[in-house]
């Protein structure tokens, strides 16, 4: 259904779960900037939008496809918080270096 002139909202059926109509919809970058016009204000017409299609596979299928989305993401999510941690540490022993050498509590050689 058209909600306003620049929002559209979709009402999911008993054939597709919410979930996963919401990650086919996020990889659809390349088709949004594909269909996109407008100078000012760049909306998708609504002729185009009723011309999406997504894949529709069974419901269980529907539960795996968001379930490993999710797993994935996740996993991905803790990488990043383990390199923002690393690179926290990092800063800190730079910051360390830095005030021994000043200090003179590390000899640093001509170079």
């Amino acid at each position: 259904m058209a909600v306003s002139q620049h929002i559209v909202g979709w009402v999911c059926g008993p054939r597709i779960l919410p979930e996963y109509l919401l990650n086919v919809l996020k990889s659809m970058d390349q088709e949004y900037d594909r269909l996109t016009r407008g100078s000012t204000i760049s909306t998708i017409g609504m002729h185009d939008i009723e011309g999406f299609k997504t894949p529709l596979p069974p419901l269980e299928e529907q539960r795996e496809i968001v379930e490993h989305i999710e797993a994935e993401t996740e996993r991905l999510w803790e990488l990043s918080d383990h390199v923002e941690e690393s690179i926290d540490l990092l800063e800190e022993k730079r910051q360390a270096i830095i005030t021994a050498a000043v200090t003179g509590q590390i000899d640093v050689p001509d170079v």
